[in-house]
């Protein structure tokens, strides 16, 4: 049952099951090869102020890009399972969630990962860190974990419910919401001790993003295009209308300027008061699985069939990171 439920999801791809040698060379940081990147699917990336962004994906793939050098390395997790989500809090400590209930842990800018203890088999697809002790996991089957020490000890917080979590935001070490199967908004103001039921205009229609720019105004996407917009903490949320048919998986949403993906090379853009289909910017037809600005100008998508790109232009245009790295 768990195996047609994740086949069912655009979320979660079914993976080539044979392994490539991803880098030229030995050593724990290979020079990332992207002749071979159509291999993986990537399905998560985080930045830090200083530019130093993680990108991570299936077969335990973790990519790290340096801003200095221009340069994308390989760094070993250590495992050949899908890994999910990344967070970083600053260029040294980070998390990885994936496939298993797997959790690493590393302390030193990802040259080493270990793992850590999550008391469950589930698949886990979301992690974020509000500082170097506070964390929280969302996964499979209601899996809601959260932890006060870095994640030496994980707890499970929340009842547990028979719905898949796809994706979390929290503005701060207190307010926080989760979004998923059949309809499912849960939020907390208490740092994930406590969760309430909010209410989707949607009905059980699947909600695969959500990202809230303070504790009133957030966003959320979902199956065939969904959009829904809070301006009250998610006390109401409201059907925005949506310029493309297409599940749209993630989105950020900065002031005036919004960005939404999903897939068959799916992007939505939002002015400020309107949004619309910008799915002509980008190269590729491939699932789009997050997009991230960490300014108003600079941008990653990562997605299905080694999909990287870059936008230096807020999303206005969109190349591959190869080319990055090439200089072109």
């Amino acid at each position: 049952m768990k195996w047609l439920r994740y086949v069912g999801l655009p979320f979660v791809i079914v993976c080539l099951s044979w392994t490539i040698a991803f880098a030229d060379g030995d050593g724990a940081a290979r020079n990332f090869n992207f002749q071979k990147a159509y291999f993986y699917n990537f399905y998560s990336v985080c930045t830090v102020a200083s530019g130093r962004t993680w990108f991570v994906g299936s077969h335990g793939m973790i990519c790290r890009f340096d801003p200095g050098p221009r340069s994308f390395v390989v760094q070993e997790s250590g495992t050949l399972g899908n890994l999910y989500s990344v967070s970083f809090v600053d260029d040294e400590n980070g998390w990885i969630v994936g496939q298993d209930g797997l959790i690493l842990h590393t302390g030193d800018g990802g040259r080493t990962w270990k793992s850590q203890e999550s008391h469950t088999g589930e698949h886990l697809f979301g992690v974020t860190f509000h500082d170097l002790s506070r964390g929280w996991i969302i996964g499979a089957f209601g899996t809601l974990l959260g932890t006060e020490d870095g994640g030496k000890t994980w707890s499970r917080i929340g009842r547990k419910v028979d719905r898949i979590y796809n994706d979390m935001c929290f503005v701060d070490g207190r307010n926080g919401w989760v979004v998923g199967e059949f309809g499912g908004i849960v939020h907390t103001a208490d740092g994930g001790k406590t969760w309430e039921e909010q209410k989707s205009p949607l009905g059980e229609k699947t909600l695969f993003g959500v990202y809230f720019e303070d504790t009133e105004n957030g966003w959320i996407t979902g199956m065939d295009g969904s959009l829904l917009k809070t301006v009250d903490g998610g006390a109401h949320w409201q059907v925005v209308p949506s310029p493309v048919n297409e599940t749209l998986l993630k989105i950020q949403v900065s002031g005036h300027q919004g960005w939404a993906v999903g897939l068959k090379g799916i992007l939505a853009v939002y002015d400020g008061s309107a949004w619309t289909d910008a799915t002509v910017r980008i190269p590729t037809r491939a699932w789009l699985k997050k997009c991230l600005f960490p300014d108003p100008l600079h941008g990653w998508i990562v997605g299905s069939v080694g999909t990287i790109l870059r936008s230096d232009n807020g999303g206005k245009t969109w190349y591959p990171a190869a080319d990055m790295r090439a200089g072109k």
